[in-house]
């Protein structure tokens, strides 16, 4: 039976006044005429509508779906002004009061047909019996939009119109749990087809949304949230996905264009790199979001535990990259305290600060107190773990970061690890402050080579007043360490070692047999050329030379014969 509309155009008389001049209001209080289609795309998904079909004439815009047929709440949902049939439904979009009002910006006598229910609506407010358009034996909705609004010709309605539906892009799917499907045509016979698939791998669901312009996929993630009436919705986030991506482990894409979603896009753009979704509430042109309404912030802070909880989630996926990290609300200036999305901020930096999920140099995760950032990449590939861990004398393991992770090429990532995570950066100069002869002790011949090398390109840490002039830097043959110089800083105190044996402290041959790390010893300040002035020193005044030589220059004589040829290798010619 339909719905008796006679009855209901008596009742909003009643409720609304004879006038209708006062309700011309309603198709302007969008800033884009073509807001309309996005009302209608929310009712067909609250109708439970799998597809959507759009066809636009020179003369008007028709707009089929298969969902729920309409009953007398329906017809004076879309007769009603303020209220719709779901106007405190947050499980529901779309609101039949206000929002249908925006397809007045084209026309004055939409037409429904949907069940038994066939009707124009007059006046904004005054349903009126129209016949039967059923044109097929499934249950379907129909909407017609004639373009006989004189505010704007026909011509310009179908173009704006036509101009919308190319623009609704394969991304308008994307938080919709009903429709699979929108296809348009326009008059000259083009259109276009969207479709959404979906899949559920796990923890998350895969949704692949196919259009004219290619195809996106969405790696979506939900928290259930009670509303104040005890209904349950959900806030929900996306990442963006690269199937083309040709390293496996770099499948997630940084979203730039990232606006607050309310099932479909609204004007409020949120900074993140992902999208995030709620039924929020918004102003009736959805180009604005009260950032002060007790349930927006409601929805806010559930969307900041979510994406908290994802982290470990995607670590657990293999998905929790450098650049995933750069996706999150790093940039302090975009999520000041105060501002709307402020709470998604400081929930990852909690969850950031207080679990290991830090991309490490060695492919694992650590936290920000077990982490350092390597000032430069030579002095990462010298310190290995334990070797930190040694060096910072850490009762737990310490980790290089990802090496991806440098001031130049993530500069916001580092400055929030810094800034915000309190992560150490160790550079050339604090190694050098740290270093101690317990730390030197326990690393190996091989490792000190590679040091000596290290030293070779930082040469400030042990020329004249660097750090490591007067630190035991050298190791002896017997395994002990030693200061290069004495105390006056320039007097060596070891030497690289002869052919022969000898009784002077030397480098330890099987370090100095390494030519860059020789080279590096050379560079010290000759450690070949032992003074004569320590030899006879030490050898002048004792009781055997004493005895064989009566004059100094005769001690001198049997000094060099006994200890710089063996020393220094014989001179060709």
């Amino acid at each position: 039976m339909a719905s008796d509309y006679a009855k209901i155009r008596e009742d909003n008389i009643v409720e609304y006044g004879k006038g209708t001049h006062h309700l011309a209001f309603l198709g302007r209080l969008y800033s884009k005429k073509t807001h309309f289609l996005f009302e209608l795309l929310q009712n067909a998904e609250d109708a439970e509508a799998r597809r959507i079909d759009f066809t636009l004439f020179d003369d008007r815009l028709e707009l089929t779906h298969d969902g729920r047929e309409f009953d007398e709440k329906d017809v004076r949902g879309i007769c009603g002004i303020v209220e719709g049939t779901k106007s405190d439904a947050l499980t529901q979009i779309g609101k039949f009061g206000i929002g249908f009002k925006s397809v007045y910006a084209f026309t004055n006598t939409p037409e429904i047909h949907s069940g038994n229910d066939n009707f124009k609506i007059e006046g904004y407010i005054r349903p009126y019996e129209v016949a039967s358009r059923s044109i097929s034996p499934n249950p379907i909705t129909i909407f017609v939009l004639p373009f006989d609004n004189p505010d704007i010709d026909a011509q310009t309605a179908h173009e704006e119109i036509g101009a919308g539906l190319k623009k609704l892009s394969a991304r308008t799917l994307l938080f919709l749990r009903n429709i699979k499907e929108i296809t348009y045509k326009l008059p000259d016979q083009t259109g276009g087809r969207y479709l959404r698939e979906e899949i559920h791998p796990g923890q998350s669901r895969h949704i692949t949304v196919i259009g004219p312009e290619g195809q996106e996929t969405w790696l979506v993630f939900e928290r259930p949230v009670k509303a104040p009436d005890g209904v349950q919705v959900r806030v929900e986030i996306a990442f963006g996905l690269d199937a083309t991506a040709k390293n496996p482990d770099e499948p997630i894409v940084n979203v730039t264009d990232s606006p607050l979603v309310v099932y479909f896009p609204t004007e409020k753009e949120t900074k993140l790199g992902f999208l995030i979704q709620g039924p929020y509430k918004t102003t009736p042109a959805r180009d604005n979001i009260p950032a002060e309404d007790v349930w927006n912030k409601t929805l806010v802070n559930e969307t900041a535990l979510l994406v908290a909880d994802t982290l470990p989630k995607l670590k657990e996926m293999g998905l929790l990259t450098v650049s995933r990290l750069e996706a999150l609300p790093i940039k302090v200036d975009d999520f000041r305290e105060g501002s709307m999305f402020h709470p998604i901020f400081a929930e990852v930096r909690k969850a950031l600060l207080n679990n290991d999920l830090l991309p490490a140099d060695d492919g694992t995760f650590v936290s920000p107190p077990n982490a350092r950032l390597a000032g430069a990449a030579d002095l990462r590939e010298l310190l290995g773990g334990e070797q930190l861990q040694s060096l910072l004398q850490s009762t737990t393991p310490i980790k290089w970061l990802s090496r991806e992770i440098t001031k130049d090429r993530t500069p916001f990532l580092h400055a929030y690890l810094r800034e915000q995570l309190k992560v150490e950066e160790l550079d050339a100069d604090k190694f050098a402050g740290k270093i101690d002869t317990r730390f030197l002790k326990n690393q190996t011949d091989e490792w000190f080579k590679a040091f000596y090398v290290y030293l070779s390109g930082h040469k400030h840490l042990w020329q004249p007043a660097g750090p490591l002039r007067d630190k035991c830097i050298l190791r002896l043959e017997d395994g002990s360490q030693a200061r290069p110089f004495a105390d006056d800083g320039e007097t060596p105190m070891v030497y690289l070692p002869p052919e022969n044996a000898t009784e002077f402290p030397v480098v330890k041959r099987e370090i100095a047999s390494d030519e860059r790390a020789k080279n590096f010893l050379k560079s010290l300040g000759y450690p070949s050329r032992i003074s004569v002035t320590r030899l006879y020193g030490r050898y002048f005044r004792s009781t055997m030379v004493r005895a064989q030589h009566q004059s100094p220059r005769g001690s001198i004589r049997w000094i060099f014969r006994r200890y710089l040829v063996p020393l220094w290798p014989a001179r060709s010619g």
